[in-house]
């Protein structure tokens, strides 16, 4: 898994070492929906479990993600946004919304489809708050694109509005 930090860089989060210095990763926060912005949180918790995965290539990158997780998809338009289910895709030509909210504030809609599953795979996440949004690198290099993943779709206000992502 990986992860978007303060430096505008992406950082390996399945081998993080004993000790680690300040480490912060980017979550979009909707918990107050007149407040909702990206915010830099401490790497202080990680989950580690097993679950199936899902393999996605969104645009010409490719990410694995827990099957049981949502996107957020977007049309071709880019008016409008919703959060779906991992497992819903299933080559429908959903697209979906990607930007960088530290360097490039355009947000893309980039065409995403299935390639792969796995049943059994080990993941190591940050904690994240009911409301937040992970902000997960589609590039390994600095300034990457970013797509938009939440394990709990339903704790995701339904009124999410485009333009709350560009703020």
């Amino acid at each position: 898994m990986k992860i978007l930090t303060v430096e505008n860089d992406v950082y390996e989060i399945d081998h993080v070492p004993d000790e680690i210095d300040d480490i912060r990763f980017c979550v979009f926060d909707t918990t107050e929906t007149d407040w909702m912005d990206y915010y830099f949180l401490p790497l202080i918790f990680l989950e580690s479990f097993y679950a199936p995965a899902i393999c996605l290539q969104i645009g010409e990158n490719s990410i694995q993600m827990p099957m049981d997780w949502s996107i957020v998809i977007t049309d071709e338009d880019l008016t409008a946004i919703e959060v779906i289910p991992l497992t819903s895709l299933n080559n429908r030509g959903f697209l979906t919304a990607t930007l960088n909210p530290l360097g490039r504030k355009m947000l893309e809609a980039e065409p995403i489809q299935i390639t792969n599953i796995y049943q059994d795979v080990k993941w190591f996440f940050p904690k994240l708050k009911n409301g937040h949004l992970l902000v997960a690198p589609l590039e390994n290099k600095p300034n990457p694109r970013c797509a938009f993943f939440v394990k709990e779709a339903n704790k995701i206000p339904s009124d999410i509005d485009i333009g709350d992502l560009l703020d």
